[in-house]
């Protein structure tokens, strides 16, 4: 037997080499989508609610889920992993949202931000967006960037806004937006 100092590191370093090749050998269809249906059916309900959302040429006609008679491969398409705009991590959890120009017409009333815990970027910059900003947004604790620029949003920036600690770009220029910046937004925390 070798040395007990040897033994251990020689040990991980084949256990990582097993786990890599099993990561190259497995299909892509095989590894579970940890991206919750609950996250997929909370963006369809509030694609329901925009005003040109059925229509084909629309960048959401992606964001559909299979038949609930659905296996296998069909089953994993439940994840929004596979939608427009919607990017994931290697874990298939939802991490960001790009809808840029995409010719969005409604409101953020029933945007699901209590669903999407994880998002770090959301980027709707050239729609038509219109209605308040939700003060719901201040439940993305993991945001880092923030565009809802070049759309109709009206009312006031809500203060919740401030209380995103990792958010590092906000973007709100060309909106309806009035009343002054909150104070809690730009405060070290």
């Amino acid at each position: 037997m070798g040395s007990p100092e040897l033994e251990t590191p020689v040990h991980l370093l084949a256990s990582f080499a097993i786990f890599t090749v099993l990561l190259a050998i497995i299909p892509q269809g095989a590894i579970p989508a940890f991206a919750s249906t609950l996250e997929a059916q909370a963006l369809l309900k509030w694609k329901s609610t925009l005003q040109n959302q059925n229509q084909s040429t629309s960048s959401l006609s992606t964001w559909t889920l299979p038949p609930q008679n659905a296996t296998g491969s069909n089953a994993t398409a439940a994840s929004p992993c596979g939608w427009c705009g919607i990017s994931c991590n290697l874990a298939r959890s939802m991490m960001g949202i790009n809808l840029t120009g995409s010719n969005i017409r409604g409101t953020l009333d029933e945007f699901p931000f209590s669903s999407l815990p994880y998002l770090t970027y959301i980027d709707m910059y050239i729609n038509e967006l219109f209605g308040g900003i939700p003060p719901q947004d201040g439940l993305l604790t993991n945001l880092t960037y923030l565009d809802l620029s070049f759309n109709q949003l009206s009312g006031n920036i809500p203060r919740e806004i401030g209380y995103l600690t990792k958010l590092e770009v906000l973007h709100l220029i060309s909106n309806e937006l009035n009343g002054s910046i909150p104070d809690e937004i730009g405060m070290q925390r």
